[in-house]
Parts: structure tokens; C-alpha cells; sequence
């Protein structure tokens, strides 16, 4: 049985949600829809080239994911955001005691984010690691971040077309930490505040 033609804009539309860098260029028409069309058929044999065609010109002349960028950024927009430095993370091979602003238990390590102003720092070891050239920045949004599908992509969208790396992500509920190496973090923070 054949796909209709839900079935086919639903997967185009998962495939161009996994590749962001393509779904903002069909958005913004920079594309060959043809061409396109044939790299997502190649991921997708189970699709036909045509049909996956139609439907990209469907989506495009819908400005597909323009409501959700729309909801993401108005959601930015109300969000606090602020900016710290004097910010370490911490990788230790096993737990220990300390203040810690986060902790991610990973397998055979821990990941702590400090606030040197308040943790004094391990000495370095085998055992530790410390980089304390990072800074955070710190998301916290209303609680509608729970209903809206491409919040976090859209922060990551903002920063990785000004060429900007996060570090690392912490989401949790309606708050997001952004960990950035210092001399990114004034430019991410001002990128992010001007939504």
C-alpha cells in the first residue's frame, strides 16, 4: 500500500526537523526542491521522489515551522535571561562533596558546573579535571516551554548561524543552562536578548 500524501509530508517534515541547516533554507527559498527531494528519497526508499517533491513546495509555500519559530521566540522573549562568569566545570571520575550550581552523573564520571564565587575549586589530578574558562548562560521561561515543540532548537539555531558552540546543555523543566566558552558568552547572551 502506498504512502498518501500525510504519510510523505510527515516524514519530509521529520527529516528537514532533523536537518535544521536545510529546513531554514527551504524557508528561506534557497534550495532545488529536485534535488532535495532525491536526498530525502535516498534516506527514505519507502518514498516516492515525486511525491516527497510536492510536498516540500507545499510546506514551503506554507512557510512550514514559521508558528513554531514564531511561539519559540515569543517564549525567548519572556524568558530571564542572564549571564554569569566565574563559572568552572568540574569532570571528576567519581562524586564528591562540593556546592554545585549542576551535576550530571554520567557513566565512570560526574560533571559538575560551580559557582567559584561560592565552591572553592578542586586541585587538578588524575582524577579531576577543571576548565575554568567558561561562562552560563541561565534560560528561565514561562511554563508554557513544556507545551512548545523547538524551543531549545531554536536557541541552538540562533547561536550555531552566528557560529557560536555550546558547550554544554542543561534542560530541565523551564529552565535551560547554556555552558559557552567566555568569549562567546557576551555575544550568545546578546543574541539571545535581543529576540
Amino acid at each position: 500500500m502506498g504512502k498518501t500524501p500525510k504519510d510523505v509530508e510527515k516524514a519530509v517534515q521529520i527529516y528537514l526537523m532533523e536537518n535544521p541547516e536545510i529546513f531554514m533554507a527551504l524557508e528561506q527559498n534557497l534550495l532545488n526542491i529536485s534535488k532535495l527531494s532525491k536526498n530525502i528519497t535516498e534516506e527514505n526508499r519507502q518514498l516516492n521522489p515525486i511525491s516527497v517533491r510536492a510536498a516540500l513546495i507545499r510546506m514551503r509555500e506554507r512557510k512550514i515551522g514559521v508558528r513554531t519559530k514564531n511561539k519559540a521566540d515569543e517564549l525567548l522573549r519572556r524568558s530571564k535571561i542572564s549571564l554569569q562568569d566565574k563559572i568552572s566545570v568540574i569532570n571528576a571520575k567519581k562524586p564528591f562533596h562540593l556546592k554545585y550550581i549542576s551535576a550530571t552523573f554520567l557513566e565512570g564520571s560526574v560533571v559538575y558546573i560551580v559557582d567559584e564565587m561560592e565552591q572553592k575549586l578542586p586541585q587538578e589530578n588524575e582524577e579531576v579535571n577543571v576548565d575554568s574558562h567558561v561562562s552560563m548562560i541561565h534560560i528561565y521561561s514561562p511554563s508554557e516551554i513544556e507545551s512548545t515543540p523547538g524551543f531549545i532548537m531554536r536557541i541552538t539555531h540562533k547561536l550555531y548561524a552566528r557560529g557560536i558552540n555550546i558547550l554544554q546543555l542543561i534542560s530541565c523543566s523551564n529552565e535551560t543552562i547554556l555552558i559557552l566558552k567566555k568569549e562567546f558568552c557576551l555575544p550568545a547572551y546578546e543574541i539571545l536578548s535581543a529576540t
